[in-house]
């Protein structure tokens, strides 16, 4: 079933008098307060999920140094982004095919953080973006865990920000001071809150709760709830056997969670501008006011 819901472009000055569409694709960026969440195999599951459902899926491994999506999935990228910064490649000639057509564009090991790239390597990466994402109906970004400045540039780029928590103290802890710095820079910004390895709904819902009034308490801020996605043993299975859970086991709690999670996220309007744009436009963190 294709349920695209057609293109959403406006124009981006470039300088010099040019402009250039900005991205028709919606661009989540998908996050946690720490490691060790499973965020990578949330991220794996909703592509899979959307692309099942009719829509043209990219994922970004922003894991930048530790990418693992291309292994998760049991892919082997001849060329990953360091030869687009480096000028060697385009955007579009890295790209690999994964599970259910699902688009990977692979990071590779070593690479220097965002807020650390010159100013050559950015303009190739935002125009490699833009081309891309000017094809497809979703940009998923897989970033790193924790509070870095690199993170950070992402998820304020990012039109919508899916925080991934799992119902241990430490990651409720971490994933409220993800919160806080997120909501001091950028308050209207669209985040939604996905609890993930829960043992049931009467846990999942005890996480929300605790993390909901933390935030309603100290930053008057509202989660969105997206959902949750059960602890199950086939994801284990599915990540030893480098498969994706909703491609190896459709029928499992897991996939049905993802299924459960996408219509709800197609179900909701884009809540700000396409502005990936302003990835390039914000300060750096350190020099926020």
């Amino acid at each position: 079933m294709n349920t695209h819901p057609g293109p959403r472009f406006r124009s981006l000055p470039l300088g010099q008098g040019t402009e250039a569409p900005l991205f028709a694709a919606r661009v989540v960026a998908i996050t946690s307060g720490k490691g060790g969440v499973g965020k990578s195999n949330v991220t794996a599951g909703l592509a899979m999920t959307l692309a099942q459902q009719g829509q043209r899926v990219v994922v970004m491994d922003a894991n930048f140094g530790l990418s693992n999506l291309d292994i998760l999935l049991g892919l082997s990228p001849k060329y990953t982004l360091e030869h687009v910064l480096r000028g060697e490649k385009v955007l579009e000639e890295i790209l690999v095919e994964g599970p259910m057509g699902v688009q990977i564009l692979p990071t590779g090991s070593g690479l220097q953080e965002l807020t650390r790239l010159d100013t050559m390597s950015e303009l190739r990466l935002v125009q490699g973006l833009q081309r891309v994402a000017e094809t497809v109906d979703w940009l998923l970004i897989d970033t790193a865990a924790g509070i870095h400045d690199s993170v950070l540039k992402l998820l304020l780029a990012a039109q919508e920000v899916i925080l991934v928590a799992t119902p241990e103290p430490t990651s409720l802890v971490d994933a409220y001071a993800m919160v806080k710095v997120l909501h001091l820079r950028e308050p209207s910004k669209p985040l939604w809150l996905l609890v993930n390895n829960a043992q049931s709904a009467e846990e999942a819902r005890e996480t929300i709760d605790q993390l909901q009034e933390a935030t309603e308490r100290f930053l008057g801020k509202q989660l969105q709830v997206l959902g949750m996605v059960p602890h199950d043993p086939h994801i284990l299975q599915a990540v030893r056997q480098q498969r994706g859970v909703v491609d190896l086991f459709p029928g499992s709690p897991a996939a049905r969670a993802f299924a459960a999670i996408v219509r709800q996220l197609l179900g909701q309007a884009l809540l700000q501008p396409d502005d990936f744009a302003a990835f390039w436009k914000h300060p750096p963190p350190g020099d926020a006011p």
